[in-house]
């Protein structure tokens, strides 16, 4: 008797839990398909090109100075004399690490600006799908443009919903 009331016990909690879990509303969206059709991210990737772009000239300004310095030293070192060359090569040294500093500032400023462009960008997207999950009563949304967030996606896809609530 013990044991039919404990079988009985845990198949009424199970029942429960399937019932509860039942009643959970999921929805999935693909997040990075509807953010590069935003077009304030098209915008922000625009000037984020540019910028590489003018950061791109800079660098490459700096590496022909350097080149056609280290080709002139190096034309001229038998003419000049060993200290001469030695205040050269220092100048020439210099130079190489004020093109690594360039290069590492350069792309942590891309980065930084990038980050700053695209945090309003996806908070506005966030809002967008908050809004569309209330209004729906999804208790979860699932992003389905990251591969091992979502198995299966049977559930209803927002997609349309936080587009239409963008405005695109």
């Amino acid at each position: 008797m013990k044991h039919f009331k404990l079988i009985l016990f845990t198949l009424l909690m199970g029942l429960v839990s399937i019932q509860a879990q039942a009643q959970q509303k999921i929805a999935h969206i693909d997040v990075q398909k509807i953010l590069t059709e935003m077009p304030e991210y098209k915008q922000a990737q625009a000037e984020l090109k540019q910028l590489y772009q003018t950061y791109q000239k800079e660098f490459e300004q700096m590496q022909k100075e350097y080149y056609e310095k280290l080709q002139k030293y190096q034309q001229e070192a038998s003419q000049v004399t060993k200290e001469e060359n030695q205040r050269r090569a220092q100048e020439l040294q210099q130079m190489e690490q004020s093109i690594m500093q360039a290069q590492q500032r350069i792309q942590e400023d891309l980065a930084k600006k990038e980050a700053e462009k695209l945090k309003t960008i996806q908070d506005k997207l966030m809002k967008a799908i908050e809004d569309v999950a209330t209004e729906k009563k999804y208790d979860y949304v699932l992003d389905s443009s990251a591969p091992s967030a979502v198995l299966v996606a049977h559930g209803p896809d927002i997609y349309n919903d936080v587009k239409k609530k963008l405005g695109l």
